[in-house]
């Protein structure tokens, strides 16, 4: 492969720089550099990528390529350096192109939004794969290629880790990919160079401020899908549609559950213990029955914004009101562990004020007592600590603060955050969670509901001492076996 495949000539700024030569594969981790690779100066979460160049030199790189305006601190390098408008966009289409840009071959649907990504995109791959599409899934749960699946390491994963996915599903024979796009992919230009045949916006509330800084910025990013997607669909009950829908640059479709104006309209919406029910009208005359065994109210929106985007990508909406009484939760989304006990347990990802509500309202209906267990991840956004635990004592008859992911900082120090917001005395702190879930379960009366919120999927904890194993069902489980 010559250095042209990847970089076009057009694209770099270097005076004098238009020579070509055979190079290796794009890296941006100067530890992974292959002699003849290009590395690309990115810069990561505490370091920038330029303090890594001459690592990348050694290793037997045949290029570098960092941001216009950074070529000053070159001097003395061996090898060339390429001048470029956007690292991390070149560094997307580099990865695109290097493979054979697999993703021609694909119909993209992406998902994005605070909260229901994960829940959205299982829904709409599932449809697909009723429809007889083989379908792939990328997400904070898996990566699917329809057929075999592995635990993901990135809600929406690098181009290095992308790229190499999507030409395994098209080698797959692989017809359509649903993936979610966070905002920190789309701020990082992780999808740049992709065009999605659907974009669906989900809601926002508030998260990740502690990357992107402001409210703004966190929506600006998300709003950034949508400038890359022929069909925009949004959520237009969420205060935020409107300025997605000014963001598109193509088709824009809203559903709604309280705007019969909207392209997708849920009406006759019947929430109970066993699912959720509702006929979702759609702009072509249609009405839609739907039963799904999905409880909550958010699950109303999220199925309705899956059977909406399968519904503008062609299928029929028959089959889609049969497919939907087959829907299935994502793992962790508001799951019910089978304990055979006279109580019930429920485990949710939900780790934002606005996702621990939703948990929390849909569960509150089935309750005699609902008790909640949560906390709040460590080196996040400190301003949510407080509104959670606010959230918590009002809307949960018990409550229990215990650590989260608490990283490099004291648990003690994340839950006194968290109870800096709550008024009430119906809540205690229990420091180490398996001790917190241990005396959630021990305490447990008839008819009472247990949701331990912010872990969902996951199967670990990271603290000071790293990440290792801790899965919230093995401890239920143990607990009950005695």
């Amino acid at each position: 492969m010559r250095l042209s495949q990847i970089l076009y000539p057009n694209e770099i700024l270097s005076p004098g720089m238009r020579g070509d030569f055979h190079v290796g594969m794009p890296c941006r981790d100067s530890r992974n550099v292959k002699p003849g690779d290009v590395f690309f100066c990115i810069d990561g979460a505490t370091e920038g990528g330029l303090s890594y160049m001459r690592e990348a030199e050694h290793a037997g790189a045949h290029a570098i390529v960092l941001e216009k305006g950074d070529m000053a601190r070159t001097r003395g390098m061996s090898i060339p350096v390429i001048e470029v408008e956007n690292v991390r966009e070149s560094y997307a289409l580099a990865w695109s192109r290097a493979l054979g840009m697999p993703q021609k071959s694909l119909r993209l649907f992406a998902v994005t939004g605070t909260n229901g990504k994960t829940s959205v995109s299982y829904f709409l791959s599932e449809l697909f794969r009723m429809a007889g599409y083989r379908t792939g899934l990328i997400g904070t749960v898996e990566y699917s290629d329809g057929a075999h699946s592995t635990a993901s390491d990135y809600t929406t994963p690098p181009p290095e880790e992308l790229y190499p996915l999507l030409l395994e599903m098209k080698e797959a024979g692989t017809n359509l990919v649903v993936m979610e796009a966070s905002s920190h992919a789309i701020s990082q230009a992780r999808l740049f160079g992709l065009t999605f045949e659907t974009g669906i916006f989900t809601n926002l509330s508030r998260d990740h401020l502690d990357y992107h800084k402001t409210w703004e910025a966190y929506r600006d990013a998300k709003a950034g899908l949508f400038r890359n997607s022929r069909n925009s669909l949004l959520n237009l009950d969420d205060d935020a549609a409107q300025y997605m829908g000014f963001a598109a640059n193509a088709d824009v479709y809203y559903y709604s559950g309280s705007n019969p104006n909207a392209e997708f309209f849920m009406s006759a919406i019947r929430c109970t213990a066993s699912g959720s029910h509702y006929l979702l009208h759609t702009y072509e005359g249609e009405c839609i029955p739907v039963e799904a065994p999905l409880i909550g109210s958010f699950n109303v929106y999220n199925s309705a914004a899956a059977i909406a985007a399968a519904r503008l990508a062609g299928l029929p909406a028959q089959m889609l009101s049969q497919a939907a009484k087959k829907l299935t939760a994502p793992p962790g989304r508001l799951e019910k562990l089978a304990t055979c006990t006279d109580f019930s347990v429920f485990i949710d990802y939900a780790h934002t004020p606005d996702a621990l509500e939703k948990a929390l309202l849909a569960l509150r209906p089935i309750a005699k007592k609902l008790t909640v267990l949560f906390g709040a991840g460590g080196e996040r956004d400190r301003g949510k600590r407080p509104e959670m635990g606010r959230i918590a004592e009002e809307n949960a008859d018990f409550v229990i603060v215990t650590s989260d992911n608490p990283r490099s900082e004291a648990p003690e120090a994340i839950i006194s955050d968290i109870t800096d917001g709550m008024k009430k005395e119906n809540h205690i702190c229990i420091t180490d969670r398996k001790e917190a879930i241990e005396y959630a379960v021990t305490h447990a009366a008839a008819g009472e509901v247990i949701l331990l919120a912010g872990k969902g999927h996951e199967n670990y904890i990271c603290d000071k001492a790293g990440k290792h194993h801790f899965s919230e069902r093995e401890i239920v489980y143990q607990i009950l076996k005695g």
